[in-house]
């Protein structure tokens, strides 16, 4: 390497990409809420077929990070699997290009999990016979978890996140 191309890339900006911010909430009163979680993770995904588990092994590692118990592991990984797959689902439906993104928050009693994706439709807790294939997901999620809800963001209409609130009491309650 030449003496020119050896300073150049010594003075080359470095790339640090930027995660996209939590979506507002056009009916939260605090803007601020998502920065009041001290544990966060996001992760952006293709709506593919593997996303959900790619998901899984995601959330896995980071309930690893947050020494999560793992007996509460399988349910959080049940719920991000859920969530994922209707926001993959729906995205393919529409034919949209735009990826899933994921958004994990824990304060050490709770977790909190947003799924953004890029349509509007929300989801519909079905009533799924013993023998349906689909349908029972928002009642997992509904039994696993505290609450759960969709919201619109003002700042791009189109889109949606669907969240869920699951008590995490495996997790450690000192979180510095």
């Amino acid at each position: 390497m030449t003496g020119a191309m050896a300073a150049h890339r010594q003075q080359a900006p470095r790339f640090t990409p930027v995660p996209p911010r939590i979506p507002r909430d056009p009916k939260a009163q605090d803007h601020g809420w998502p920065n009041r979680w001290p544990l966060r993770t996001q992760l952006e995904l293709a709506a593919l077929d593997t996303a959900p588990g790619c998901a899984r092994a995601h959330a896995r590692a980071v309930l690893w990070e947050w020494k999560a118990d793992d007996a509460a592991a399988d349910d959080v990984l049940l719920v991000v699997s859920e969530l994922v797959t209707n926001a993959v689902a729906t995205t393919q439906k529409h034919r949209r290009p735009d990826p899933v993104r994921l958004w994990m928050l824990g304060d050490g009693a709770s977790i909190l999990f947003l799924v953004w994706d890029a349509t509007m439709p929300a989801p519909v807790r079905d009533i799924a016979t013993p023998d349906a294939e689909y349908g029972r997901g928002l009642a997992i999620v509904e039994a696993l978890c505290v609450r759960w809800g969709a919201y619109y963001p003002d700042e791009r209409p189109g889109e949606k996140v669907v969240w869920t609130l699951m008590q995490a009491a495996a997790l450690p309650g000192d979180v510095t």
